[in-house]
């Protein structure tokens, strides 16, 4: 699964430029440790790409309540086409979440918590994008509309791989143009894109107790865990 990511860019220019976008988001900030349950940006193409907050944990169109969206903050791609909450928005609402880095508890070494935590992040620095889902849902007494989102999980590579068993989706840039077309609706040409991403582009490392507490978001809490040694970072 995908629990936690960051979105450190220094500020919203540097997505405007990343993703093309036509507009900006206000009293933008950096992120480094994202929750679900917060409102964090997410790129739609309605005509144009363009970027909003979202709230993380889709809460489908047809739910009873707003505690639904709690429970669906990812997507697993073996089956994101095919379940009732989840399948609508596979074919007409995809999006972009734009991220620096994800988080990873040690599942597969450790039995017992606290599970150590691994940081991810790209090689190179750069921002990239989970393939993501969002829906919006209506209170039918008093009209109130929430915009939510989920993040789509497929098998690990090897890098991620070696502390869990899921990994969120990660588009390269050619991708991201064919899931954001609003044209396409074909399972055929979306879900070979729910792959993992290739090992030879990510690079982790453990970090400290300080990730796994939702208060902290500070460049601190991407630190390893066995060394100050500061990285370049956005």
């Amino acid at each position: 699964m995908c629990g936690a990511y960051g979105l450190s860019v220094r500020n919203i220019q540097n997505l405007i430029d990343r993703f093309d976008i036509v507009n900006a988001l206000d009293n933008f900030k950096p992120r480094w440790n994202i929750r679900p349950g917060q409102s964090n940006p997410v790129i739609v193409n309605q005509g144009n790409k363009e970027i909003e907050l979202m709230v993380w944990g889709l809460l489908p169109h047809f739910a009873a309540d707003e505690q639904y969206k709690y429970k669906t903050i990812n997507a697993k791609a073996e089956t994101v086409d095919t379940l009732p909450t989840f399948r609508h928005s596979f074919v007409k609402k995809r999006c972009l979440v734009p991220a620096t880095g994800f988080y990873e508890p040690d599942k597969i070494n450790f039995v017992k918590q606290p599970f150590p935590w691994h940081y991810f992040k790209m090689k190179d620095n750069s921002i990239f994008s989970f393939a993501g889902l969002y829906d919006v849902w209506k209170n039918k007494s008093n009209g109130k509309e929430i915009r939510s989102y989920s993040i789509i999980t497929t098998v690990p590579n090897t890098i991620v791989g070696k502390y869990h068993d899921r990994m969120p989706v990660i588009l390269e840039k050619e991708e991201e143009e064919i899931w954001l077309n609003p044209d396409i609706d074909e399972a055929r040409r979306l879900l070979p894109l729910l792959k993992p991403l290739p090992d030879d582009k990510l690079e982790e490392w453990e970090v400290g107790a300080k990730a796994r507490n939702p208060i902290n978001d500070s460049l601190e809490v991407i630190e390893p865990l066995k060394t100050n040694k500061q990285r370049t970072l956005f």
